[in-house]
């Protein structure tokens, strides 16, 4: 909704952050803040659907699909966060003596 107000496109907003030269701490926390609401929401209506389906009603399983879906939507944020990192090749893990 926002990039829809916005003067301007995604791939600008994109290449502004990226050359702001950020620290990669603060780069990171901004992607998990723009990465848990949108992951939140696609459980939470799988979630509702559940609930359409008269699936887990009763008090107790709303608190604990509740909780379920919060600590999931953590999780798979963190994942797209830290997933990306891990696949870059810039780390030595054994040095192989030279031939």
């Amino acid at each position: 909704m926002g990039f829809a107000l916005l003067p301007l496109n995604f791939t600008t907003f994109i290449e502004f952050i990226r050359g702001l030269g950020l620290p990669w701490v603060i780069n990171d926390t901004l992607k998990f803040i723009i990465a848990y609401p949108i992951v939140f929401h696609a459980l939470n209506g799988i979630r509702f659907i559940a609930f359409d389906l008269a699936m887990g009603t009763d008090i107790a399983s709303v608190y604990r699909s509740g909780y379920l879906v919060l600590s999931l939507a953590a999780l798979i944020a963190l994942a797209v966060v830290v997933a990306p990192r891990l696949k870059k090749e810039e780390y030595v893990v054994v040095n192989e003596p030279k031939k």
